[in-house]
């Protein structure tokens, strides 16, 4: 067990160190906590070693030193495409090795061209995804090559500080005196017949007509007998014009020379 004199002595060493200071040291210690974000056993397929992942991973890491997360991704996109392209290796050569394997008479003067021939498609699809993988490593390298060209700021500006006003208040409305009401009309005064004046020289109203309820039309009367075949006509209408019924028919209604006058 340390005695408490010596723990105290240990504590208090000069030499002891006590974590960067400086704002370059601080920078450089920071770059130490990103972290590649690759893991082995998410990128390995069966038939791969997770462990040359992984010391490809940190070659890669020694390499650059991440000192952002955007140059980190970048470095990650290194990595990636890498182990691809090997990857892409690998399945060429086993893509030979099974179109030969699989021939029924595979040509001896010219096996090679005879195992291209039956996997042209196959190697010409594998040689676009390998053209990719070049061109995003391509891409990836010369974008972390000029992040890193430019001088990291330290010097962070401090985060907004974001002031909440309260919303000011509603002034109190003043109370309203209260609106007169209006002046009520005087009441109309009550007229007593038996007290006030009546002119005797003043003229009665009309006397109002009784209405009388209108009178159907009447009908007119038959010129010949109902049922007869009399077809007597006057010769001159102007003659007979008060003449209402045929004569022959209704010989009492025949009218006095007065009425034919």
């Amino acid at each position: 067990m340390m005695s408490p004199r010596k723990s105290s002595a240990e504590g208090t060493r000069p030499g002891a160190s006590t974590g960067p200071r400086s704002a370059e040291g601080k920078a450089r210690s920071s770059m130490n906590a990103l972290k590649s974000g690759i893991y082995s056993k998410s990128l390995t397929i069966p038939g791969e070693d997770p462990a040359k992942l992984d010391t490809l991973r940190d070659e890669y890491v020694q390499r650059f030193c991440p000192a952002l997360p955007e140059q980190r991704d970048l470095v990650d996109i290194l990595v990636r495409s890498t182990w691809t392209l090997r990857r892409f290796a690998v399945a060429e050569a086993q893509i030979w090795s099974y179109e030969m394997d699989r021939a029924f008479e595979l040509d001896e003067n010219s096996p090679i061209g005879h195992a291209f021939c039956r996997s042209d498609r196959t190697l010409t699809r594998l040689q676009r995804m390998v053209n990719s993988t070049q061109r995003n490593y391509r891409d990836a390298l010369k974008e972390l090559e000029r992040l890193q060209a430019l001088p990291i700021d330290l010097d962070l500006p401090p985060a907004p500080v974001i002031e909440i006003v309260p919303p000011p208040e509603a002034p109190t409305p003043s109370p309203r005196p209260p609106t007169p009401a209006p002046p009520q009309p005087p009441e109309p005064k009550t007229v007593n017949p038996s007290r006030e004046f009546v002119s005797s020289s003043s003229a009665p109203p009309p006397p109002i007509a009784p209405k009388t309820a209108p009178t159907a039309p009447r009908k007119a009367l038959p010129y010949h007998q109902p049922g007869s075949t009399c077809c007597w006509e006057p010769a001159d209408p102007i003659k007979y014009r008060n003449y209402k019924q045929c004569i022959s028919c209704f010989p009492d209604q025949v009218p006095s020379s007065d009425e034919r006058d």
